[in-house]
């Protein structure tokens, strides 16, 4: 570009056209001096992407970033030396938290029932976080009141997020505080609350703990704090911000073959035949596909197992720039092709052969697009379970699925699954734009069926039978709702749903509790089909009067015709629960 000086063309080449645009736009007085810019950004920034121009904007952090960068320029002030005696535990004692710290697996598993079941922490469900740290949980005295469900958009240090806090220490490397919110993988950054600084949640928390940790032959080092948040990045043990690809059980996948693990920056051997796809390491030379971490397992491996040959190229679609692995597998007729962007994510998937996919496909991709597998049959647990930009999927004989089957899909709008018969738990749980659904021969779902989506409007179920607890948890668009085959719903029914005006459960004979709990009132509620007469009996109650009707009640047509009185009877010793 005409007219720039070296130091913007070197910004250029580092960190691509469109930082070098803030820079020349934002900081021309800090340009003035030659290298002076530069040296602030080399310090801070790794040039591992090109994309933080972007990210930076996209993300509304241009003023922080600023701010940021000035600070550094600026003569350095004496910091505020905060001196202070007490131990943790008494410091967040007096911040309203109680400390424990967690010195076997099974002290660790005591935590569990703080977290909601689609995001129990890494530290918890994976086991074996004591080889690597020393780990702390914070509680705050309320935790177990502070309800998930009354956070429809989390933040990382709200006060749901805030009021169980894991605090953990590395024991080898450099020694880095980790600070981790109650969500799991549903925010930016999540191992990084309060920018991983502990005086954010007691002041004098930082000096105390490292006066303990002195004790144990441990030195804290604070250069992981984040001093200013861009989402998709974390600051590494060198001080400086990396853009991440995901992060999973504590280690960052990056663009530019690198992984950081307990802070520590390792870069993945750079031949030109080995590159970090994901969390996956493909070497076209030897012919492999494997993940990094060992302990893990991804089905989406199954498949590469014999392979015969690899090839990339540029994708003859300019536009999209991204790249096509053609990969050719032995016993297999068609080659399995992945698409990935500039970044090295995954955002595409064709493979016309596989039939079956285990446990964790592709569990942690957030950036697939689009998927095409015309002839699998059967899926095992958290099937894309974090993915966020699946706009097409094509699944035509798909019959069964297991738990967590798509969860927290933010693009998916229609979805089609002619053959599917049985889900398991929390299928398509917290899919924010999904609009209309067809499961037309689905004869069983598990807990959490379309828990939180919130934009469905269209659901058709024909051939339902038996549901688990909170099916279709707090829905705020459905209007009508036909299940003619429905005979068992467990707890929470249709819990929440307020916009509900037309409901059809001809064949219901079991309810658990809270039935129908704060939904409106109907017009008409078909419950059971009188055998003795040809039309159905339509009774007119409030639904917040059968809320409490015990857990596995039969709603026999007698019962259902004197289900308000029994109802009425107990009424002073359930009106404060009916109330909320």
């Amino acid at each position: 570009m005409a007219g720039l000086s070296k130091e913007l063309k070197d910004i250029k080449k580092k960190y691509g056209e469109a930082f070098m645009h803030i820079c020349r736009d934002n900081f021309a007085s800090l340009l003035e001096t030659e290298g002076l810019l530069t040296q602030v950004l080399d310090r801070y920034f790794a040039a591992n992407s090109k994309s933080i121009g972007d990210d930076i904007i996209n993300s509304g952090k241009l003023i922080e970033f600023k701010d940021f960068i000035f600070s550094k320029i600026d003569v350095e002030k004496e910091e505020k030396q905060i001196k202070e005696d007490k131990t943790p535990y008494e410091l967040l004692d007096k911040a309203g938290y109680k400390l424990i710290e967690c010195t076997t697996e099974d002290e660790i598993q005591e935590f569990r029932k703080y977290y909601a079941p689609n995001e129990v922490i890494c530290t918890i469900y994976n086991g074996g976080r004591l080889n690597s740290s020393v780990v702390f949980f914070a509680v705050k005295e309320d935790a177990e009141n502070i309800k998930r469900e009354d956070f429809k958009k989390p933040q990382r240090e709200d006060e749901y997020g805030t009021s169980v806090l894991g605090i953990q220490f590395d024991k080898y490397g450099t020694c880095m505080p980790h600070i981790i919110t109650r969500y799991n993988h549903t925010v930016n950054n999540p191992n990084g609350t309060y920018g991983n600084d502990l005086d954010r949640i007691a002041p004098g928390l930082t000096e105390s703990f490292a006066k303990l940790l002195h004790e144990r032959g441990l030195e804290l080092n604070n250069s992981n704090i984040e001093e200013f948040e861009l989402p998709g990045y974390t600051v590494a043990s060198d001080g400086k911000y990396y853009k991440y690809n995901m992060e999973i059980d504590g280690k960052y996948y990056c663009p530019g073959n690198i992984i950081i693990g307990d802070g520590e920056v390792r870069k993945i051997e750079k031949t030109e035949s080995q590159m970090l796809i994901d969390y996956f390491i493909l070497d076209i030379e030897k012919k492999t596909f494997k993940i990094y971490d060992d302990s893990a397992h991804d089905s989406f491996l199954d498949t590469f197992k014999n392979i015969e040959k690899i090839q990339i190229e540029k994708n003859p679609d300019k536009e999209k720039q991204t790249r096509i692995i053609t990969v050719q597998i032995e016993d297999f007729n068609l080659p399995v092709t992945i698409e990935i962007d500039k970044d090295n994510n995954i955002v595409g998937y064709n493979n016309q052969e596989l039939t079956e996919a285990g446990d964790n496909f592709l569990k942690h991709n957030e950036q697939l697009r689009e998927l095409n597998l015309p002839v699998l049959r059967e899926v095992g647990d958290y099937f894309l379970y974090l993915n966020e930009q699946l706009r097409e999927i094509n699944l035509p004989v798909l019959r069964e699925v297991g738990d967590f089957f798509l969860n927290h899909n933010e693009q998916l709008r229609e979805i089609n699954l002619p053959k599917l018969t049985k889900v398991g738990i929390n299928f398509l749980h917290g899919n924010k734009e999904l609009r209309k659904l067809n499961l037309p021969r689905l004869t069983e779902a598990g807990h959490g069926f379309l828990y939180l989506n919130e934009e469905l409007r269209e659901l058709n179920l024909p051939q339902l039978t038996e549901v688990g607890d909170s099916f279709l948890f707090n829905n705020q668009q459905l209007v009508e709702l036909d299940l003619p085959r429905l005979t068992e719903a467990g707890d929470e029914f249709l819990y929440l749903n307020e916009e509900l005006r037309e409901l059809n459960l001809p064949q219901l004979k079991k309810v658990g509790s809270n039935f129908l709990y704060n939904s409106q009132m109907f017009d008409e509620l078909d419950l059971i089909n009188d055998e003795k007469e040809e039309k159905k009996k339509v009774i007119k109650i409030n639904p917040k009067e059968i809320a409490e009707l015990d857990r596995d009640t039969e709603l026999t047509t007698t019962e259902v015709n004197i289900g308000k009185d029994l109802i009425e009877k107990n009424m002073s010793s359930t009106k404060d629960n009916i109330q909320k």
